[in-house]
């Protein structure tokens, strides 16, 4: 039961800061910065808050570790995925692309943050 509400809670907040990020960013000018505050940095934050909150500070640093693993393969995926959608189209390009993050962050996490 104590992790049905520890989840309910992440959405709650985690909705509503996603919204707070989407007003933000639909101010802003010029609108391409918008995509700096969308769901994920808000979502990621919620998620830290709440886990901490309820488990304690251990739990957020494994959490924080594999965020920093993902982070390091979507640069390898956002450059893997510029050129292979030029090549392959949308889908394809973009389902190999997801090699190119899987290797670097697997390998990240593997190395230096398990």
């Amino acid at each position: 039961m104590k992790d049905v509400a520890l989840l309910a809670m992440r959405v709650v907040a985690g909705g509503a800061l996603v919204a707070a990020f989407a007003v933000l960013g639909d101010t802003l000018k010029p609108k391409m910065f918008a995509g700096l505050f969308s769901a994920a940095p808000s979502v990621a934050m919620v998620s830290l808050l709440v886990t901490g909150l309820a488990t304690g500070p251990a739990r957020d640093a494994l959490y924080s570790r594999g965020m920093i693993a993902g982070a390091i393969g979507l640069v390898f995926y956002s450059l893997a995925a510029s050129l292979l959608v030029k090549h392959l189209q949308a889908v394809a390009g973009s389902i190999l692309a997801w090699v190119a993050w899987l290797l670097p962050a697997a390998a990240t996490y593997w190395l230096f943050l398990r």
